[in-house]
């Protein structure tokens, strides 16, 4: 018998042992030998009995685990047996004591015994939050219990949701967005003073402002060393899908799973705060930012837009040509009538 259990000791924790598998370690000669070791290793609760697909199959104990459960006694390892066939979903108590038909107070005292042993575990359910549910010490609580990956004891966690938004919101970025030179696809004029002195020469050049050219828009020259972010050309946008498997695939949540509905219920906040976009419907995107560079227009910086006389500047004494603002402005001299 110990010889068959420090076999199966060898394989990693958790594995499920078949009839085969057993009578591949040739510790038993007949397999009635065998069935003999494998009742007593149950007997002494170091072997779990289990089904998988109708086959029998083993489950390894520990030798601690196994000792608890020898010192249970009747109506502990009743109701152990149930709350063990409930795995990860848990078992209500209401739900216990009617599958066991014990007493209230034999049901709570039981409990009790069975959480000081180390052996079960209580945890208030969030789709219930009236229920106390019952499931074995060394399993983790079901989404439908314990909550999604954004909670913490029932609640939302907001400073959990906040960093692992900006982990997401990088990680988009990287994939629809390249850095590029500040002065990247940069078009206007370097040089203002030359602007200006071109721009000059053409006024001083026509017989009447309204026959000069527009003025274009200025904008500062933009530091080479500096970088923008700019979209990506036909780049593979992100899904919650994707996203998902790769914060897994990080292990940045310890202990948890994040599921497609998680992540695209955290994905669409992120669009409503407008950091994300959404293409095509289930694809998104980074959102950019517009930029803090000055555009300089001549319509709006003329001084013409706050002047008291304007609706009587034309043809006659009051004209560009004679205005002392405006030449101020352009840096040239207002003819005098």
């Amino acid at each position: 018998m110990d010889l068959l259990y420090e076999k199966c000791a060898q394989r990693a924790a958790g594995t499920i042992f078949f009839q085969r598998d057993l009578q591949n370690m040739q510790v038993a000669e007949t397999l009635g030998e065998l069935t003999m070791l494998v009742g007593q290793l149950c007997a002494q609760h170091l072997l779990k009995l289990m089904t998988f697909d109708s086959e029998m199959c083993w489950k390894l104990r520990t030798r601690s685990e196994a000792d608890k459960l020898r010192r249970l006694n009747p109506d502990e390892r009743l109701l152990y047996h149930h709350i063990d066939q409930a795995q990860n979903e848990g078992i209500w108590s209401k739900a216990l004591r009617a599958r066991t038909n014990v007493t209230q107070q034999l049901l709570t005292k039981c409990l009790k015994s069975l959480e000081s042993k180390d052996l079960v575990q209580s945890v208030m359910s969030v789709k219930f939050p009236n229920r106390k549910m019952y499931l074995l010490k060394d399993l983790r609580p079901s989404e439908d219990i314990a909550g999604g990956p954004w909670q913490s004891e029932g609640d939302f966690d907001a400073a959990l949701i906040d960093t692992i938004s900006g982990v997401v919101a990088r990680y988009i970025e990287s994939e629809t967005c390249i850095k590029v030179p500040g002065n990247w696809n940069d078009y206007t004029p370097m040089d203002r003073a030359q602007a200006i002195a071109q721009k000059k020469a053409q006024v001083q050049g026509v017989r009447d402002i309204e026959d000069s050219l527009a003025v274009q828009p200025y904008k500062p020259p933009v530091d080479p060393t500096a970088v923008r972010v700019v979209h990506r050309n036909n780049p593979q946008y992100p899904t919650a899908g994707t996203v998902a498997s790769w914060l897994n695939a990080k292990e940045i949540l310890k202990d948890k799973h994040v599921r497609d509905d998680d992540m695209e219920q955290l994905l669409e906040m992120m669009v409503l705060d407008g950091r994300l976009e959404k293409i095509s419907g289930a694809t998104y995107r980074t959102v950019l930012m517009a930029s803090d560079t000055k555009t300089f227009n001549g319509f709006v910086d003329a001084p013409c837009g706050n002047c008291p006389v304007f609706d009587l500047c034309g043809e006659g004494a009051i004209s560009a040509r004679t205005c002392v603002y405006f030449g101020e402005w352009l840096a040239t001299e207002s003819e005098v009538i």
